[in-house]
């Protein structure tokens, strides 16, 4: 018999992550009441029972306590995101980036997780989160690598910048913004049950992923012309810098749960708004395309307003919150080794100057006039500005949540 709770108990760190699976699922339902009119085909897939399935699977996941019901939900939210990207299906490029997830979670994500588990069962007699000792590196090393995939760390990122910009704009908000950010969270627990102590060899492997993942960004953000792209190699960036505050908890720096709570808290603002922005350019100039789109302020103010504001509150430019996330995750790696510390510095530095070119290049350009298709919808504007807002107090969001809680 099966030896597992199920209960949902919503702590601190889980509750900033349904919170912001919660905020974004809201947004990405209130933009895709008008965003959904540019598909002209008949669809196959139920769109929003399939989009509530998926983010009420999001906000289950942090609450529950046991790795059997924690994996279900875990697959529950794997399959209904597979069939939100391949939801443009006669599109050739979104059924070839569905089958890229599909089979990539079930190779790295899914099968090395459901090891572990059984591994962790043998071991501990019990589903539940318990703290063990034997088979710590070999559990670790599986789930690390179970949670990695879904989070787009390099070199299981490979799926990510064709599976999220294939999804309709709303979810790619929520993929981007939410789900991979389940990754740290399955990580977090796994490390607590260890008590944030592996060997020295798995602590350099999560270090080599996270640094390559930045640095395939960084190399990576120069050549996109696909702005859904853009953003997606920025989700691959982030995960590095979050996955560098792991490495820091590992190395022994203190608060580093907090850190990453409200670091994801922080960026799933952002990365929902610029998601959501790429979806109103879309609506507006029914193209992906940043070069055809050259000089779009010219043709719609709003839309490019909206740009260049989600672009600032993605790289942590005062007086939006995630310019304080960045910050600490800095001031935290410099209490255990400073060469990253610069490191993260000064790629920081690069992406912000990188996004400034595509501001300069494809926004602010006043000679090109593209042509505009329609008005930006409202709800979509507003899903934006909603998570603006939010994304100037959420280090106060995250703050009252924590103290309180």
């Amino acid at each position: 018999m099966f030896a597992f709770d199920f209960t949902l108990t919503y702590d601190k760190i889980s509750l900033l992550f349904a919170l912001n699976v919660a905020i974004l699922g809201l947004a990405g339902i209130i933009a895709s009441l008008k965003y959904m009119d540019i598909y002209d085909f008949k669809p196959k897939i139920p769109y929003y029972p399939t989009l509530i399935v998926f983010i009420v699977s999001m906000l289950l996941i942090p609450g529950v306590r046991d790795w059997f019901t924690f994996l279900f939900l875990w697959e529950i939210m794997t399959l209904s995101s597979y069939l939100l990207i391949v939801y443009d299906y006669p599109e050739e490029k979104a059924k070839n980036a569905a089958w890229k997830y599909f089979v990539t979670m079930h190779l790295f994500d899914t099968s090395p997780l459901i090891l572990a588990i059984v591994i962790y069962y043998a071991v501990t007699g019990t589903f539940n989160f318990v703290s063990f000792a034997d088979y710590r590196d070999v559990i670790v090393l599986l789930m690390f690598i179970g949670f990695a995939a879904k989070a787009g760390l390099f070199p299981l990122h490979f799926w990510l910048p064709d599976a999220h910009p294939a999804a309709p704009s709303p979810v790619s908000a929520l993929m981007s913004g939410a789900m991979v950010e389940l990754g740290l969270y399955g990580s977090i627990r796994i490390l607590q049950a260890v008590n944030w102590s592996v060997s020295p060899w798995i602590v350099n492997l999560i270090l080599v992923m996270a640094v390559l993942s930045m640095l395939a960004a960084i190399f990576s953000y120069g050549i996109q012309d696909d702005v859904k792209s853009l953003f997606a190699w920025s989700t691959i960036d982030n995960m590095g810098w979050l996955y560098l505050l792991v490495v820091a908890g590992l190395l022994g720096a203190s608060g580093v749960e907090k850190g990453i709570s409200y670091y994801v808290l922080a960026h799933g603002l952002a990365k929902g708004a610029a998601f959501m922005t790429t979806g109103a350019l879309l609506y507006v100039f029914g193209t992906r395309s940043l070069s055809k789109m050259k000089g779009m302020i010219n043709a719609d103010q709003l839309t490019a307003g909206l740009m260049i504001a989600s672009i600032f509150a993605l790289e942590g430019v005062p007086p939006f919150n995630f310019f304080l996330n960045k910050l600490n995750v800095i001031k935290t790696l410099l209490t255990v080794n400073t060469t990253l510390a610069y490191f993260v510095a000064i790629e920081w530095v690069i992406a912000f100057i990188l996004f400034l070119r595509v501001i300069h290049k494809y926004i602010l350009v006043p000679d090109e006039h593209p042509r505009a298709m329609r008005k930006t919808a409202l709800n979509i504007a507003f899903s934006v500005i909603l998570l603006l807002v939010l994304s100037l107090v959420s280090q106060f969001i995250a703050n009252y949540i924590w103290v309180r809680w």
